[in-house]
């Protein structure tokens, strides 16, 4: 039996912005939710709005966050 990735077959996502400071440290990780609005807790997305939503986040924090899909 081939061995399938898990993050290809999983379809729903959590969604991280990990913070940093201006040297590039992590200061605090968040999670946005299906809104794209930032909370403490994660939320599960599915995986195509999970990427949309990620990509738009990344481009309004630029260089201030690292967006991440789990």
């Amino acid at each position: 039996m081939a061995a399938t990735s898990l993050s290809r077959s999983c379809p729903i996502r959590v969604i991280s912005v990990h913070l940093l400071d201006a040297a590039g440290r992590l200061l605090r990780v968040l999670f946005l939710d299906r809104e794209g609005h930032i909370s403490a807790e994660p939320h599960y997305v599915p995986r195509e709005e999970a990427l949309i939503l990620a990509s738009n986040q990344q481009r309004v924090l630029g260089h201030q966050a690292r967006v991440q899909v789990l």
